[in-house]
């Protein structure tokens, strides 16, 4: 009886050998040769009118692969039965040939990771089930799906107490102490690392400074806004975008999207930034160009979500538009005023961490994820959004002088009463100019504009009325 070696053998053979004129005649057989790949795993991962050669292992963790990587692993095969005459004939020609890899068995999976009330996450010890009030490890054979080779994080998980984690700890000096901001942030943070999108909620998540310059040049940073973001990218594949080099108009721009990417960070971006290049990409699907290859468009399940660095304000087309497609959170100076995050824990984060810490810094963030499965994203009340916006979008000298004549309207010779203050128009453009001679962009019809601007973004109704020949406006309150 043969043993177990010598069945394995036979059942992956995929050549025959003849006796030929006193030699033996090799001849590969093409339909048991795709066998022969099919049990080591390989299958075409079909993606509408295409396909992606792929392998399968532990039964759900696929990782794409390339024609030259089979061809190692069949030269290894070879080599481990000392059959080089069998390779020398594989070699003398084109056995994995687009002919043959077609002829692969083909794969349609559905790479939606968890539901609303469940995530997972990929270690090495096995998949994380995270639900709204539980957590625990499979195995990937056990597990009903499938996962990207290079989503599984590189350690394994070790359940622990997290309250010191230093990430953590980082969290609350972002959120300037204040436990309602931290939640908040641990929700938007539990939303970006879970793995399934919802086409009702379909957010980019804006990182910003609370302390923004408006008339700067340049705008310091050194908050930790990208830091937060290296912690995302610890549990989850992110692609990472530097901001002050972005061409979103490139037709080649997304073509180092790959499908294992989960988030995409935009980091740093500039002053100048075009929300609104994003706004397909966050509720629809995503088209990628890479160069010599043909386009392919990718579903709105395995479009990445969408990350967004930046020491300015982040504008849009504005309107409800705008809104529905993001959530702002202002991170506190804390790490720009008051020390460095090497100076607060005596070391760089990830690099210097023991394997203690990371095993907090999984439970914190596996925390988050569940702030966000019990409770969506708590959206932060805005601390200096509303001011900065208006002073972007008017001037500076405008929104004080606004603000104090509204707050204090007889010092205007405006009129208040119960439910409104009335301005003269006239007057109140004259006061202006007067007291603010610098701003020179200020017209009469400019100035108006800038009114109606304040009162939008205060949501403020305000009305224009003509009266004996005199122009007035009137805040309702």
């Amino acid at each position: 009886m043969e043993n177990q070696e010598e069945r394995e053998v036979t059942e992956i053979q995929f050549w025959k050998e003849t006796p030929y004129a006193g030699q033996i005649r090799i001849e590969i057989i093409s339909s048991k040769f795709i066998k022969f790949l099919e049990s080591k795993g390989y299958r075409k991962l079909v993606k509408k009118n295409n396909f992606q050669l792929v392998k399968v292992k532990h039964s759900s963790v696929i990782s794409p692969v390339e024609v030259f990587q089979m061809r190692d692993e069949i030269r290894k095969h070879f080599q481990e039965l000392d059959r080089e005459d069998v390779w020398e004939e594989f070699l003398q020609a084109d056995f994995l040939s687009k002919r043959i890899t077609e002829g692969i068995e083909s794969i349609s999976i559905d790479f939606d990771c968890g539901d609303e009330k469940t995530a997972y996450f990929f270690y090495q010890n096995g998949v994380l089930k995270v639900t709204k009030n539980t957590i625990g490890i499979i195995t990937y054979e056990d597990y009903d799906g499938f996962v990207w080779e290079d989503q599984i994080i590189p350690r394994e998980f070790m359940p622990t107490n997290s309250q010191n984690a230093e990430f953590r700890r980082f969290c609350i000096d972002l959120s300037r102490n204040n436990p309602e901001r931290l939640l908040s942030l641990q929700s938007i943070i539990g939303y970006t690392l879970h793995g399934y999108k919802d086409p009702s909620l379909t957010k980019a998540i804006v990182l910003m400074d609370e302390v923004i310059d408006i008339d700067a040049i340049v705008s310091e940073g050194g908050t930790g806004k990208s830091l937060l973001t290296e912690g995302v990218g610890k549990m989850i594949p992110c692609l990472r975008k530097n901001g002050k080099n972005l061409s979103t108009d490139s037709r080649f721009f997304f073509a180092d999207v790959e499908p294992h990417h989960q988030v995409m960070v935009f980091d740093d971006v500039k002053a100048d930034f075009q929300f609104e290049s994003l706004y397909s990409m966050i509720t629809g699907e995503l088209p990628i160009e890479k160069k010599y290859k043909n386009p392919v468009i990718i579903g709105f399940k395995e479009v990445p979500k969408v990350i967004i660095t930046s020491n300015y304000l982040v504008r849009g087309t504005g309107g409800n538009s705008e809104e529905r497609r993001k959530v702002e959170f202002e991170v506190s100076p804390y790490y720009r005023q008051e020390e460095t995050v090497v100076e607060k824990f005596g070391h760089r984060f990830f690099d210097d961490w023991t394997m203690a810490e990371w095993y907090k810094f999984d439970n914190f963030m596996i925390a988050c994820t569940q702030v966000f499965l019990n409770k969506g994203i708590i959206e932060p009340d805005p601390i200096n959004i509303t001011r900065n916006r208006l002073m972007a979008e008017t001037h500076p000298s405008f929104v004080s002088f606004m603000q104090e004549a509204l707050e204090n309207p007889g010092s205007y010779e405006g009129e208040e009463s119960a439910t409104y203050i009335k301005f003269n128009k006239a007057n109140l453009f004259r006061k202006f100019r007067r007291t603010h001679p610098d701003c020179h962009q200020a017209t009469a019809i400019r100035f108006k504009k800038w009114m109606d601007k304040y009162a939008d973004i205060n949501d403020i109704e305000i009305e224009h009325m003509k009266s004996n020949s005199l122009t007035y406006v009137k805040f309702k309150k």
